[in-house]
This record gives C-alpha cells, sequence and structure tokens, in this order.
C-alpha cells in the first residue's frame, strides 16, 4: 500500500508526485503519465573546476534526451525514445521505420505498490542515484559510487523539488579512485562529488510551428529522416532551433509578443559588471524589432533572497562562475521533434579577467596548434576528433552543436591590450573601456546562441583594416557584420585615432539572421526563400565551425582575424607588436614587481606576431567559398581560386617577417628579463626552464607556419588549382610556393661575401636561420623522398629543389674560405643530408 511504501518519507508535489527519503526516490505514476514524452535535461550544478566538468555546464546539450515510462508486466521500463526517425502515421513506410529502429530501455523498475486511482509506485532511486550522465567516461580511474552519494542540499533545503510543469532533481554524486591521481581543485581525489541537476519536464503541446533551416543562415538545427519525404535523395528534415515566440496583436505590424524570452541576472554576477551584461542581452531586441517585435527579450535580476536553482527549466539564467577555466557559453536546451528552444542558461567564467595566462610562460606545440586552428592534415584532425569524444568541450561540433571558446581567446586579446596600454601609459578608463566593451561583445555571443544562431566566421571582412577605427561606420554596425564571429581586439597603431576596440551593436548579418527566424510570414515558404536569397549581399557572408577548422580552406573563414585583406592585417600586428615590445620591461613592471609580466607579454607579442602571419599565410593555397544558392543576387563564385596577387603578397609578407631573424631581433639584455614564476605549490605549474627558450619558442612558431604551407592539402590545393584556373589567367603555382620557400630560407646563401671575415659572434647564417633550415629541409627531403601524400609534381619539384640547394651550398663552401665554425659546420652537414636524400630518392625508383 502507498502508505507503508511512503512511511518516514517526505512528500513532493508537482507535475509527478514525488516521495523522498535519505537514499529513496518514490514516484507516483498516474495511468495519464505512462507513454507521454518528457524531456530531461541535464546541468553540473557543481562541478570540480576541470573541464568539462565545470559548474554551470550543460551536460550533452545538443543531444537531449525524451523519456517515457512504459508498463511491461510488473515493471515499469523508462525508455529513451529515438526521435531521430519518422514517417507518416499508417503508411508502409512507417512500419519499415518501426522495425528498423528502436528505442532504448534505460532501466526496468519494480512496481513497488499501487496508490489512489490505480497509479504505480517505483522507487527512481536507481535512476538518479548512477552515472546516468556517463561523468565517469570524462574521469579515468574513477567510478560512482552509490553509497557515497545522496540527494543535494543548498541552505539547508534539500534539492528536490516538484512543480507544476516539472520537477527538479539535484544529485551530489560521488566518484570515487584510487587517489593515485592528483587534482589540484578538488581535497582528495578518492572521493570526488559532482552536483548534477536534473530538470525533467513533459514536452510542451503548443501552437509552436517548426521553421525549415536554410545552408545560407546559421542556425543550430534539429534533424529528423522523414521516410515518407517525397525527395529520395534527402529524406532530411532539417528544422532552426527557435523560442515560440507570437505576437500579441498578429495584425500589428510590430507588436509585444504574447510571452517575451525572459532572462535573469544571477546574483552572484558582481555590481561593476550588471550594465554591459544587461546591454549586451538587450541589444539583441533591435533585431526582434525589425522582426516585428517589440522588447522581445526581458531582462530581469534575481532577487537575493530567491530559492529557485538556476537549472531549473522555467528559469533563463546568466550564471557568474568561478572555475578556472576562463570559459563562457551559450547553451539552450530544445524540443528534439520540433526545434523549440525551451531553456538556456549562459554562463561566464569570472577568470577570463585574468591577463597573464600561465600558456605565456613558455609555448608548446599543442598550444600554438590550439591558437592557430588546430590540425593541418586530414588524419590529425580526424586523430583530434577521436581524442576528445563526444564530451570534449573543444571539440568542434558534436550532435549538431558546437563548442564555444571565444572567452579563451578575449582572454588573450586582453593579456595583449594591457601590455599596449601599459606601454602607451593609457588611462585605467581606458582599460575599463577596453574590459567592458569586451564584456558587452562577449555577452552579445552568447545571448545570440541561446536564440538558436550559429558561429559566423566569416562576418570580420565587413571592413578594410583601414575602416575599423572609423567610429561613424562601426557604432552602426559593430566591427564585424556579426558578433557570432571570433574578433580580435580593434588596436591601432600609435599614430592612428582609436575607435572602438570591439563591436558595441548586433550587425547586418545578425538583423538578417533573426528575421529568417522570427519574422512572422504570411507565406513562409516563399517568404523565408526571399529572405534567404539576400545572401549575397555585403555583410551576409557566413561560414561557420565545419568551414574553419585548420584543414579548411576559405582564409577568411577563421577565429580572430580582421578584416577583408588578412595582409593588410597582419602588417598592422605586426607594426603593433615592433611598437610595443620596446617598453615591456619600463613601462609593464612598476618598482618592487617581479619580471614575470615582462616574460608573459614577450610571450604575447611574439604570439600576435607569429600568429597574424600565419592567418596571413592562409592565402597561399586558399579558396574563397560562398554557401550563396544559383540566382542569388550579387552573390560569388561557390569556389573561387585566391588571385595569385594575394597569394604572392602573403608570400612575400611571410618570407620578411616568418622565414627571417630581422623581426625577432631583440636586445640580448631584454632576454635576461624574461623570467619565469619562481612560485611552486598546487594550482601552478612550473616553467621547464627558467630562463626563456628563445630559439624553441620561434622555431616552434616557424614550424607551424611551415607545416601548413608544405602540407600535402595545401600543396594538393595549389596543384588542383592551376586547373581551377584559366589558361590565360596568372596562378600562383606550386612549383612557385616551393621555389619561394626554399629561396626564403636559404637567402643567406646568396648574401656571404668571400672576402668578409666571420666568427662564431658574428656567423654567416644566424642560429635562429640555421634552425630554420634544418626544420625546411627535414620538409623538403620529406617530400622529395615520397613520405608524403602530396601531388607527385610536387615531389618531383622538391628533388630538383634539393639538387640545386646541393650546388648552391657546394659552391659557397668553396668559394667563402673565411665562414665561421657554426655556419660551416652547418652547411657541410646541410649538403651531406642533401647528397643522402638524392641518393635515396635514386635508389627508390623504379
Amino acid at each position: 500500500p502507498l502508505a507503508k511504501l511512503t512511511k518516514d518519507l517526505t512528500k513532493v508535489d508537482g507535475m509527478l508526485t514525488l516521495y523522498r527519503g535519505d537514499s529513496k526516490l518514490l514516484v507516483e505514476l498516474r495511468p495519464s503519465d505512462l507513454d507521454r514524452d518528457h524531456i530531461v535535461l541535464i546541468t553540473i550544478a557543481r562541478g570540480i573546476g576541470q573541464s568539462p566538468i565545470l559548474g554551470g555546464f550543460s551536460w550533452g546539450f545538443g543531444d537531449e534526451g525524451v523519456w517515457q515510462f512504459r508498463k511491461r508486466g510488473e515493471r515499469i521500463h523508462l525508455v529513451r525514445r529515438n526521435v531521430r526517425f519518422r514517417a507518416e502515421p499508417g503508411s508502409p513506410s512507417a512500419k519499415a521505420v518501426d522495425l528498423a529502429y528502436t528505442d532504448s530501455v534505460l532501466f526496468s523498475l519494480p512496481i513497488a505498490g499501487r496508490g489512489n486511482g490505480g497509479s504505480y509506485v517505483v522507487d527512481l532511486s536507481d535512476v538518479f542515484l548512477s552515472d546516468l550522465p556517463q561523468i565517469s567516461q570524462v574521469m579515468p580511474g574513477f567510478s560512482f559510487s552509490r553509497s557515497k552519494s545522496t540527494w543535494a542540499e543548498a541552505d539547508g533545503e534539500v534539492q528536490v523539488k516538484g512543480y507544476e510543469k516539472n520537477i527538479e532533481v539535484q544529485v551530489a554524486a560521488t566518484y570515487t579512485s584510487s587517489g593515485s591521481q592528483e587534482i589540484d581543485t578538488v581535497p582528495d581525489s578518492r572521493g570526488v562529488t559532482v552536483n548534477v541537476h536534473y530538470s525533467i519536464s513533459r514536452l510542451p503541446r503548443t501552437s509552436y510551428e517548426p521553421r525549415l533551416a536554410d545552408d545560407r543562415i546559421g542556425y543550430f538545427l534539429t534533424v529528423v529522416k522523414d521516410f515518407s519525404k517525397k525527395e529520395a535523395d534527402d529524406r532530411f528534415i532539417r528544422y532552426i532551433n527557435r523560442w515560440n515566440l507570437e505576437k500579441s496583436d498578429p495584425k500589428a505590424d510590430k507588436s509585444p509578443p504574447k510571452e517575451p524570452i525572459v532572462f535573469w541576472l544571477e546574483k552572484t554576477i558582481p555590481f561593476k559588471y550588471r550594465k554591459p551584461i544587461r546591454d549586451g542581452i538587450e541589444e539583441w531586441n533591435k533585431a526582434f524589432e525589425k522582426a516585428g517585435f517589440y522588447n522581445a527579450i526581458d531582462v530581469r535580476q534575481q532577487p537575493d533572497d530567491a530559492d529557485w536553482e538556476p537549472g531549473d527549466v522555467r528559469y533563463n539564467t546568466f550564471r557568474w562562475i568561478t572555475s578556472g577555466a576562463g570559459f563562457a557559453m551559450g547553451p539552450s536546451r530544445v524540443n528534439p521533434l520540433t526545434g523549440q528552444i525551451l531553456d538556456a542558461d549562459i554562463i561566464f567564467d569570472a577568470d577570463f579577467l585574468q591577463y597573464w595566462r600561465d600558456e605565456y610562460e613558455t609555448l608548446t606545440p599543442e598550444g600554438i596548434a590550439n591558437m592557430t586552428g588546430g590540425p593541418l592534415t586530414i588524419e590529425g584532425y580526424r586523430e583530434q576528433k577521436k581524442r576528445l569524444g563526444r564530451f570534449g568541450m573543444h571539440s568542434h561540433c558534436t550532435n549538431g552543436r558546437c563548442s564555444c571558446n571565444l572567452l579563451g581567446g578575449v582572454s588573450r586579446q586582453l593579456a595583449l591590450g594591457a601590455t599596449v596600454a601599459a606601454v602607451r601609459k593609457h588611462s585605467e578608463a581606458d582599460l575599463e573601456k577596453l574590459l567592458m566593451q569586451a564584456l558587452k561583445e562577449v555577452t552579445m555571443h552568447e545571448v545570440g546562441h541561446t536564440l538558436g544562431l550559429r558561429h559566423n566566421f566569416k562576418a570580420s571582412t565587413l571592413y578594410g583594416i583601414d575602416e575599423v577605427n572609423d567610429v561613424s561606420k562601426t557604432s552602426k554596425t559593430g566591427i564585424s557584420a556579426s558578433v557570432m564571429d571570433y574578433t580580435p581586439a580593434n588596436f591601432a597603431l600609435s599614430s592612428e585615432e582609436q575607435g572602438d576596440y570591439y563591436s558595441t551593436t548586433i550587425g547586418p548579418y545578425d538583423y538578417w539572421a533573426i528575421e529568417y527566424g522570427y519574422k512572422p510570414l504570411a507565406d513562409e515558404e516563399a517568404g523565408l526563400a526571399e529572405i534567404a536569397a539576400r545572401s549575397g549581399e555585403p555583410g551576409l557572408a557566413y561560414a561557420t565551425d565545419e568551414d574553419t577548422r585548420g584543414i579548411d580552406p576559405d582564409p577568411h573563414s577563421y577565429r580572430f582575424d580582421l578584416g577583408n585583406d588578412l595582409v593588410a592585417y597582419a602588417e598592422r600586428e605586426a607594426a603593433l607588436v615592433a611598437q610595443t615590445l620596446p617598453g615591456i620591461v619600463d613601462d609593464l613592471i612598476d618598482e618592487g614587481e617581479g619580471y614575470q609580466k615582462a616574460r608573459r607579454a614577450f610571450g604575447v607579442l611574439l604570439s600576435t606576431h607569429a600568429r597574424a602571419m600565419f592567418v596571413a599565410s592562409r592565402y597561399i593555397g586558399g579558396l574563397h567559398v560562398s554557401r550563396s544558392h544559383k540566382g542569388d543576387a550579387g552573390a560569388e563564385e561557390p569556389m573561387e581560386v585566391v588571385s595569385a596577387e594575394q597569394q604572392r603578397a602573403a608570400m612575400k609578407l611571410v618570407a620578411e617577417q616568418i622565414f627571417s631573424d630581422q623581426p625577432f631581433d631583440v636586445p640580448p639584455a631584454l632576454y635576461n628579463k624574461l623570467i619565469a614564476s619562481r612560485w611552486s605549490h598546487w594550482g601552478t605549474d612550473i616553467a621547464d626552464r627558467n630562463d626563456y627558450p628563445v630559439h624553441e619558442v620561434i622555431l616552434r612558431w616557424q614550424e607551424r607556419v611551415l607545416d601548413r604551407l608544405m602540407s600535402p592539402l595545401t600543396l594538393t590545393r595549389l596543384h588542383d588549382s592551376e586547373l581551377k584556373t584559366a589558361a590565360d589567367e596568372d596562378a600562383f603555382t606550386a612549383a612557385e610556393l616551393i621555389e619561394g620557400l626554399t629561396d626564403a630560407v636559404f637567402d643567406d646563401l646568396a648574401g656571404i661575401d668571400a672576402d668578409t671575415e666571420y666568427s662564431v659572434r658574428q656567423p654567416a647564417i644566424s642560429s635562429l636561420n640555421r634552425n630554420l633550415q634544418r626544420a625546411y629541409l627535414q620538409r623538403l627531403v620529406r617530400l622529395a623522398l615520397r613520405n608524403s601524400s602530396a601531388p607527385q609534381d610536387c615531389q618531383t619539384l622538391a628533388y630538383v629543389e634539393l639538387q640545386q640547394l646541393g650546388e648552391q651550398i657546394e659552391e659557397t663552401l668553396a668559394e667563402a674560405e673565411s665562414l665561421d665554425a657554426y655556419t660551416r659546420a652547418h652547411l657541410v652537414e646541410t649538403k651531406a643530408q642533401v647528397d643522402r636524400a638524392i641518393d635515396a630518392r635514386m635508389l627508390a625508383l623504379p
């Protein structure tokens, strides 16, 4: 009997009636509760400060589960429905779908008793006091402990709550290990507790009408495969994810919505940041007004005495957390049947405000790769995707959703800004402007995600680099065409007038995207087609995560670049670094401070310079890609080879700024001040070398650019592009690239004077250039020996380059008798390597 089962348990009324004990959670299921769809949203309420177990992190977003309780004999099955496939009910296709795809039974729960009105009582403890979110998959060596897990408490109140339309259950889930691992943010790794919040509600039955997606405009998608669809070539139906907005007055051109989108500012947000955050959220009302809605978004402040949890599906929140991970995210959870957004929580990690990041103490190859787009080969990209897995916070796309790492990049930009501001003697007001504009732009970006919008990494091409400081333009459109891009901070040169550092408003693409997603249309099919057909207009170009991997060809589809000419952008960044570098000790460090700031500032500036050159190098072998459809007014070609002029300009710049020791001509006295942090305790990471590893770090950046230019993918695209360019048009060829690289890297040979007396202190070839030449030779030999998937034409070109290089070195050694020991040894060894490679190539030929 129900009374006996629930004795000593606390009743929790709500959508489902619950009975809670210390380690029990009974639910009373009425017959009407069975076979009904429920959506389950999972959030990490309290994390461990380690990615991806971060407080506020939405778990599995983009893969929301639809649950049903089904009676099978004397048990209740908890079933996750398969909602990806469907067909017209009653049709033969529906029977075929039913035979082909099944649901997943997650739990089989015994019926413990019966209640009034024929209800069934089952124990949900095994459901929630378990590793239901599969957190152990991202914590190797840890396993869920049922005996050490319980219901979470907040302010002395157990977090199991019931409401009319939802139930909220929060579990203090403990994971145990042998204790051999050390986690700085956890006192003892033998017991790691993670608070997991479950928000369960019935799928709403509303007047919401799904809206079809278009690949010219970036929305997150809800996708189903419909076997009743007439177009046999593509059975997928793609809905955009959006809120259910309806006009209060359907006849009015503009009207307030029946129910606005309400965002609550969590009470943890510091007072000084509440205004830019509120302004950033409300900025989107401009786009909604143009689409027909007044005040579509309503921003409210959470009272200090509020007793609801941000994970509650009834509340959309802006959360301020301190996890040490320096990230922000704006996930929305949707009805997986229709794409209707049901809930959204924006999360800011306060640690993004740390200017001086430890990654700049000594840059690692992995850190450099992350700053420049990740793997450069298809094989490398596949390996990274496999390694990160479905829970990887920084994996680009899973389940149709893409992670957002804007705030990590903004943190680097703030580090650069603090360095520039200190050297230029800027006021605190200037730094405050930089910070507040950054905070507002990141807010606008994350809110855009909660409205359904994906990244648009092509928006930064709106203006030329000479226009981005024109506030008369950028105040109306932003610095970029969309806040859904990752734009770097806009730092003017000392000779220029400083404009806005970041976009202060949404851009033309943002207005267009909101119009497509939310504007009420009498004839939806025709109206959407008309809106999307504007894709060729200036400022409406779109490219997203899957267009912006390190292996993708469009140089303008990239993160943290600015302007429609990447060579001009890179030149400005190089000039900015050159202006700033001399002052990083005298102007940045106050009396009594350690020199660690100088080391980190040097890392920031060196990375800024080198990364800008990497961005410019993407013109080489690049293709401009357009998502426009046939007939769109003003549309570009689907693909167009980057002009030979732009590729040559990029090659010239890279040769001068990366494949030369001149930009790295740093005063020796400065190097001796670049000392690492001296603290050694938990939460710190000691640099491998206390002194600055000059050669190592510079070579890593040079190798990164070399790897891009000599990757099989770049060489293959260049080779293919020769056939994609008319015979009477100029083209930048693979032959020109390989010859140009050899000339740039070994240009010292032509400058060696037979009459000059060189010494080890004044060598003919500097140590930086000797390192670069060795790195290039390794890659050239690998290419010539066919240890590469590059085109055979390129392998043959590399073989000829080796022959000619060997001859040039032999001539230099014969004529220059007064070479220093370093240079002579280097050239003798290089000639020997060339000879061995040529011999090996000849032996390998059939």
